[in-house]
C-alpha cells in the first residue's frame, strides 16, 4: 500500500495509470484513491506521471512541492537557487553571458554543479519569474535539481573534440537526456 489514500503498491499504481491513460494526479485519485492526498502520494503519482508523459512540471502544480512549482531550489534562510538545463553540459557562449547578466543583476553567487549546470544561488521568490523569463529567451529550460526526475546526463566530449574520443558522446548525451527527463520541453543548444 502506497500510502492512507492509495490502497496500491507503487507498481500497481504505476499499472493502473499507464492501463487507464491517467494524466493527472486527480484524475488518478479520483479514480484509484480516496481524501485529498499526502507527501508520499503526490510526490510518487507525479514521478510516474511525468514518466510516462514527460510534461511540463506547470501542469502536475497542485501535487509540486514549492521547488517544483517555482522551478527553484529553497535555500538557508528561505532564498532559492535557480539550475537552467545544459544537456550533456553544452551551453552557447551566448548563453552563458545570459547567465553571467542574470547573476550579476540579482546579485546571485554562481557554481558549477557536479552534474555539469551552473547554480545561481540567493534568489528571492519575487525575482524566479524574472529570471526564469530571461533564461527561457536565452534557450534555458530548469534543469529539474529539483525535480524527481532525471538531472543530467554527464558525458566527455568524444571524437568531436577528443584525439581518443571514438564516438560522438557528447550527441549521444544530449539525445539521452532529452529523450528520458521527465517535467521538460524538447530543446536542444546543439544541431543534431
Amino acid at each position: 500500500m502506497l500510502c492512507e489514500h492509495f490502497d496500491y503498491s507503487r507498481q500497481e499504481l504505476f499499472d493502473l495509470l499507464k492501463i487507464n491513460d491517467i494524466r493527472t494526479y486527480d484524475d488518478a485519485l479520483d479514480r484509484f484513491g480516496k481524501g485529498d492526498g499526502c507527501e508520499v502520494c503526490k510526490p510518487a503519482v507525479g514521478s510516474i506521471l511525468a514518466g510516462f508523459w514527460n510534461d511540463l512540471v506547470v501542469k502536475q502544480h497542485t501535487i509540486q512541492d514549492t521547488n517544483d512549482r517555482f522551478l527553484a531550489n529553497i535555500q538557508k534562510g528561505g532564498s532559492y537557487s535557480v539550475v537552467p538545463r545544459m544537456a550533456g553540459g553544452e551551453v552557447t557562449p551566448e548563453q552563458l553571458m545570459v547567465i553571467g547578466r542574470v547573476a550579476q543583476y540579482y546579485g546571485l553567487y554562481t557554481k558549477i554543479t557536479g552534474g555539469q549546470r551552473i547554480d545561481l544561488f540567493g534568489a528571492h521568490l519575487s525575482d524566479l519569474p524574472a529570471i526564469w523569463e530571461e533564461l527561457i529567451n536565452a534557450g534555458f529550460e530548469s534543469g529539474h535539481a529539483y525535480g524527481k526526475s532525471l538531472r543530467t546526463v554527464k558525458s566527455c566530449v568524444g571524437s568531436t573534440w577528443c584525439r581518443f574520443g571514438l564516438h560522438d558522446s557528447v550527441s549521444l548525451a544530449i539525445e539521452v537526456e532529452t529523450a528520458t527527463r521527465a517535467f521538460a520541453r524538447p530543446t536542444s543548444s546543439r544541431a543534431a
